[in-house]
């Protein structure tokens, strides 16, 4: 836990962000270090590092998907304070408190997301990332073949899927890939959210995160 929170702070001062003063790990996630920054001022930060990004468009990729969901969708995201290569740091969406009405505003939020953004094609002009994993955008005319070839077809061939999938499984998701024209209706492209966006944090879903977060802090863990 110290050695993360050194790692943070030492990525911070190495990007002139030197008024950061102390650093809290955030609980969660798989690809990146994360964690709350104090600065001087009494503000916070999230911020995000990697010690061996993947690629040099990780964190860019990712601070351009919130900019274009809270500019084109209208859904509240955190603000960009810097992206680089290696760091992402972002301003902090408190929690609200999960009541019927939050779960409620959550749903129209993302319904408006759904109808309000409309594209000709399925895809985008980039690729992004799922932690480490390149998430393949190219673009496409059929939506049920966007989502077979890079939703789903996508992963098997990667280590971990490879070895969770028996051969049994993969022949069932090859089926269901072939079988989505009938399974799905016919709509429009439009922005979404991918889980491990959620966990890029997207308005309502970044208090989610947050609040799961703030529970696990409090609940004592089996050992």
């Amino acid at each position: 836990m110290t050695e993360s929170r050194s790692f943070l702070l030492e990525r911070l001062h190495a990007a002139d962000l030197t008024d950061v003063v102390a650093v809290e790990q955030a609980a969660g996630g798989l690809a990146a270090t994360a964690g709350l920054a104090q600065r001087v001022d009494g503000a916070s930060v999230f911020v995000k590092a990697l010690g061996e990004p993947p690629s040099d468009d990780v964190f860019a990729a990712e601070a351009e998907g919130l900019t274009v969901l809270r500019e084109a969708g209208g859904i509240a995201t955190s603000e960009i304070v810097l992206a680089v290569r290696d760091l992402l740091v972002l301003s902090v969406l408190r929690p609200r408190e999960e009541t019927e009405t939050f779960w409620e505003q959550l749903a129209h939020a993302l319904a408006h997301l759904h109808t309000t953004t409309r594209y000709p094609r399925f895809g985008w002009h980039r690729d992004n990332w799922l932690g480490r994993r390149r998430q393949v955008n190219t673009w496409a005319d059929d939506g049920c073949e966007f989502f077979a070839q890079h939703r789903l077809l996508r992963w098997p061939g990667e280590p971990r899927v490879r070895e969770a999938l028996d051969a049994a499984d993969r022949a069932a998701l090859e089926r269901l890939c072939d079988r989505l024209p009938e399974l799905l209706p016919v709509r429009p492209a439009c922005l979404s959210l991918t889980a491990e966006q959620v966990e890029r944090f997207t308005g309502t879903a970044y208090a989610i995160v947050q609040s799961i977060e703030e529970r696990g802090r409090r609940t004592p863990r089996n050992k």
